[in-house]
């Protein structure tokens, strides 16, 4: 009869693909009457070993998911922030909100403030201020982008309409 060294063979079974005590024994040459009889409790020890494994696999997902959605949100954020930076200095650019004859445009001022309102809906949807329909949170942020670049677009149409029109 041969010798085995069977804490050898038992790493080597909780540790490997081996689904079964037979696979295992064919595998590895071993008579599995001889196997079956001295490892009655490594099909239970492998499955708590696999299941650990598997809620640390899980967990690590879990935990890398919520980093990366973590890092988009900053991203929004920091996004925002810019846009933001954007508008306070068209608002400190009193030629900007003038008119020709010196008079501030009503138009120019009335599309600036629709433009942050959107931008602070925006920037709240990102902070995660806003608890009604977070579901819906990142359809939310690109449809106002999408409203935010329409409304800048329709802003340099509307002003140069507006050039000829003074």
């Amino acid at each position: 009869m041969r010798c085995y060294n069977w804490d050898e063979l038992k790493r080597e079974f909780l540790t490997g693909d081996y689904k079964t005590l037979k696979e295992f024994a064919e595998a590895k040459s071993i008579n599995y009457g001889v196997l079956r009889n001295k490892a009655r409790d490594w099909l239970k020890e492998k499955e708590a070993i696999d299941r650990e494994k598997n809620q640390q696999i899980l967990e690590k997902t879990l935990q890398r998911q919520i980093e990366t959605a973590a890092d988009r949100n900053a991203l929004h954020v920091e996004i925002w922030d810019r846009f933001l930076m954007l508008v306070w200095t068209v608002l400190n650019d009193e030629k900007s909100l003038r008119t020709k004859d010196g008079r501030y445009n009503v138009y120019a001022l009335e599309r600036l403030a629709n433009i942050m309102e959107k931008a602070q809906k925006g920037q709240r949807l990102a902070l995660g201020l806003d608890e009604e329909n977070k579901e819906d949170q990142s359809e939310q942020l690109i449809s106002r982008i999408r409203e935010i670049v329409s409304a800048l677009w329709d802003d340099d149409q509307d002003d140069t309409m507006n050039a000829e029109c003074c």
